[in-house]
């Protein structure tokens, strides 16, 4: 991936990761009320469970994953304010090489490996070009919404990943780490 290409990937998958924390964050989540309390997490445990869903997803294509990184950050409110009780949500990246014949065909792989783990698929389009396209899923037991998108320059298929959000477990801080 050239140097072009990765900073354009990158641009992408923070506005996407910044829109799945957001939503993630504000709307109550699938699995639980807007009104119902936050689990209470510690960072390794939420780690864990991102990792395996990314994992699981480069098991299906394949290919091991491509510079999976993930970072933690405050969860924001409907108007972009910060609650003071330290709630925090994890994203994670990755970059999947995957040939630009072969896009749709995985995706639609993963697809239906999440629709037989008993996830949510909450998208599934191909892009008006037909080469290109996008799946989610969110994992109702964790909070946990995946997302893959076929890139721009069709050299691989981008995965973003969020948490719910959930409160510090004791004596950790990652809405400030």
């Amino acid at each position: 991936m050239t140097l072009h290409h990765r900073a354009a990937w990158r641009h992408a998958a923070a506005l996407t990761a910044v829109l799945m924390i957001l939503t993630a964050c504000t709307s109550g989540g699938i699995s639980r009320g807007k009104d119902d309390p936050l689990q209470t997490r510690a960072t390794a445990e939420v780690k864990g469970l991102a990792e395996a869903r990314a994992q699981a997803v480069a098991t299906t294509v394949g290919i091991p994953l491509n510079d999976w990184r993930t970072n933690t950050s405050p969860c924001v409110g409907q108007r972009g304010e910060i609650a003071d009780d330290g709630r925090w949500t994890l994203s994670g990246f990755a970059g999947i090489p995957v040939a630009p014949a072969d896009q749709i065909t995985t995706l639609h792989r993963i697809r239906d490996m999440w629709r037989r783990q008993g996830y949510e698929v909450t998208e599934d389009r191909i892009f008006a070009d037909g080469t290109r396209g996008a799946v989610s899923m969110r994992d109702p037991g964790t909070g946990i919404t995946v997302s893959l998108t076929t890139t721009r320059s069709r050299d691989s298929i981008a995965l973003i990943l969020a948490s719910d959000c959930y409160l510090p477990a004791a004596g950790e801080d990652p809405a400030n780490a």
